[in-house]
């Protein structure tokens, strides 16, 4: 689904001035209204530099080829006319697609005819002599015939076939500002109707939110009307079991791997740990016994407790005492 969606964005991205009256109200629609501008000073810039390139374009013209006005004047750019008017295309061949060179002979001489076919017209049509030398350009003969015959049944007009497509200064600028626009078009497009909220502690991973521990206390002073000191006083069993902190001693493996950092593997081996060499008896002699980093202790202190927890030194010595030490 979105890649349909994103296939649609760049669509409608590609199509030049409708991309800007797009980006437009769209941009008016999500409330983005420097998006919206930006889109309409793209779209005034693109119209006027066409407009401009269309106007130079016409006054070269017309003084080139010496006609009064640009309605007098017919002007084709090599297989134009084809497109424009099919009835008099003389371009057309039965040859198939592709490549294709074989040898006439002409007053005794040989030529050799080099040509491309696509679509089953002719793109290219060149005749060299035996020496390699270029004596003829078919296919530009075939444009210039198809003019001629052009020109019979519209006799008010002059038609011509330049060798070079005129672009002025302000044609060469104008695809530039189109593509801009086409590029800023895009991303207005995919742009959300609501900023993005970014949430505090959303990580998946963890579904224990460290702020948990100023909620209860701001809630129990507005909601039981309790005092602080009756707070203080509450035993740490309960106020560990309210703030849903984990008892390193009966935790199991998946809210064990709930915690930030630590695999299913990790969690794996910190009941292992417990059922081989016996219960937990504090915090540190969880995080010796399983090799924990200290910055990983810093953590998950706020998310673990031992009840009856000891001093760390005893900790330390009970450490020795109850097993090995797993490595990560």
């Amino acid at each position: 689904m979105k890649k349909l969606k994103l296939v649609g964005i760049i669509a409608i991205s590609i199509v030049p001035v409708f991309n800007s009256i797009v980006a437009i109200g769209y941009g008016i629609f999500i409330k983005k209204f420097s998006a919206a501008i930006y889109a309409a000073l793209f779209l005034i810039a693109s119209v006027v530099l066409l407009e401009l390139d269309t106007y130079e374009t016409n006054k070269y013209l017309i003084k080139t080829f010496e006609v009064e006005q640009i309605e007098d004047l017919e002007v084709f750019y090599f297989d134009d006319i084809s497109i424009r008017f099919p009835q008099y295309s003389l371009t057309t061949t039965d040859l198939s697609d592709g490549y294709h060179e074989e040898v006439k002979q002409k007053e005794g001489k040989n030529f050799v005819h080099k040509i491309t076919v696509l679509e089953g017209k002719f793109k290219s049509y060149l005749i060299l002599d035996e020496e390699g030398s270029l004596t003829e350009d078919r296919l530009k003969k075939l444009y210039q015939e198809q003019l001629k015959n052009y020109e019979k049944d519209h006799p008010n007009k002059k038609v011509v076939f330049p060798d070079l497509v005129y672009r002025s200064y302000y044609g060469t600028i104008a695809p530039f500002i189109i593509i801009i626009s086409m590029i800023h078009c895009f991303f207005t497009l995919r742009r959300k109707k609501e900023d993005e909220v970014v949430l505090i502690n959303k990580d998946p991973q963890i579904s224990i939110e460290p702020s948990k521990e100023v909620e209860a206390i701001v809630e129990n002073e507005v909601n039981a009307n309790i005092e602080v000191e009756d707070l203080i006083q509450k035993s740490e069993k309960d106020l560990n079991l309210e703030l849903k902190l984990l008892d390193v001693n009966k935790a199991n493996e998946a809210q064990f791997a709930e915690l930030k950092a630590i695999s299913k593997i990790q969690a794996m081996y910190f009941i292992k740990e417990r059922d081989e060499n016996g219960k937990y008896i504090s915090l540190s002699n969880f995080f010796d016994r399983n090799s924990i980093s200290q910055n990983l202790q810093n953590e998950l202190k706020e998310f673990l407790f031992v009840e009856n927890n000891i001093d760390d030194d005893d900790a330390s010595d009970s450490n020795e005492r109850r097993g090995r030490v797993l490595d990560f």
